[in-house]
């Protein structure tokens, strides 16, 4: 698995700015701080893992009652795993 971890860390990185409510905010920091994580790299990992195991969906649809859209996230079917090496984690900031 090493060497997975090393092309991923090769590969172009896009940055971007997300807007989220206050307590969406509280929350994501409570999921960081308990795992020792920066703000940025544990929402990081949460898309990374998203978006590469099997089953993550956004379905976008119409309902009746109204004149917008409907989203329906479905979250991936397993358990993502990532594995940093020590090098890496230092660059982020972690013990």
């Amino acid at each position: 698995m090493g060497p997975a971890v090393q092309e991923d860390c090769l590969q172009e990185v896009i940055a971007m700015n997300i807007e989220l409510k206050h307590e969406i905010q509280e929350k994501l920091s409570e999921i960081a701080k308990d795992s020792n994580l920066p703000l940025e790299k544990a929402c990081e990992f949460i898309l990374d893992q998203f978006a590469r195991v099997e089953g993550g969906r956004i379905y976008v649809g119409t309902w009746r009652e109204g004149n917008g859209l409907m989203f329906l996230i479905q979250w991936p079917f397993l358990t993502g795993l990532l594995k940093i090496s020590g090098d890496e984690l230092s660059k982020m900031g972690v013990r």
